[in-house]
C-alpha cells in the first residue's frame, strides 16, 4: 500500500529543508498532535502515537536536497514494515517542492486496513506542517 500527501511549496530552498530534516531533533515539529513523549538521540527518534502503539525510528535513506526517508528501527517490533519519506523537489533559493510518500509493505493485513482511511491526512498534515516551519529554516 503506498499513499502520497498533497504537493506544497515550502519557503526555502532544498538545501536548507534537507538539513531541516536530516535533523531528528527537528522531526516533532513535523508529526502530529496526537504524538506522546517524543525522544531522540540524533541517531533514532521513539514516540507513542496516543491510543495506538510506540515506534522508534531510524533514517533509512538521505539522498542530499532531495530524498529523506525513515523506517522503523531494527527490533523495534514495528507491526507494519513501512518507509516515510519526504521528497524535495528543488525550486529557486527561496522555495522547493514537499512530497510526503507512505510505503507499506507486508505486515498485519488487519493493521493495514486500520490504517490505510487515516494515512492520506496524515501525510497532508506532516506536509502542511513542513510548508508551516519551512519560513523559519
Amino acid at each position: 500500500m503506498n499513499a502520497e500527501s498533497k504537493r506544497v511549496t515550502a519557503q526555502c530552498s532544498a538545501e536548507k529543508l534537507y538539513g531541516f530534516a536530516c535533523d531528528f531533533h527537528n522531526f516533532q515539529r513535523l508529526l502530529p498532535p496526537q504524538v506522546e513523549d517524543f525522544e531522540t538521540d540524533g541517531n533514532t527518534c521513539s514516540f507513542k502515537v496516543a491510543g495506538f502503539m510506540q515506534l522508534t525510528l531510524q533514517y533509512a535513506e538521505r539522498t542530499p536536497y532531495s530524498l529523506v526517508a525513515v523506517a522503523p528501527a531494527s527490533g523495534s517490533g514495528s507491526p507494519i514494515p513501512f518507509r516515510l519519506s519526504l521528497v524535495i523537489t528543488p525550486g529557486s533559493e527561496t522555495s522547493c517542492e514537499v512530497t510526503v510518500r507512505a510505503d507499506i509493505e507486508g505486515g498485519n493485513p488487519m493493521m493495514a486496513i486500520m490504517i490505510k482511511p487515516k494515512l492520506k491526512p496524515a501525510l497532508d498534515k506532516i506536509a502542511e506542517q513542513v510548508q508551516y516551519f519551512s519560513a523559519g529554516i
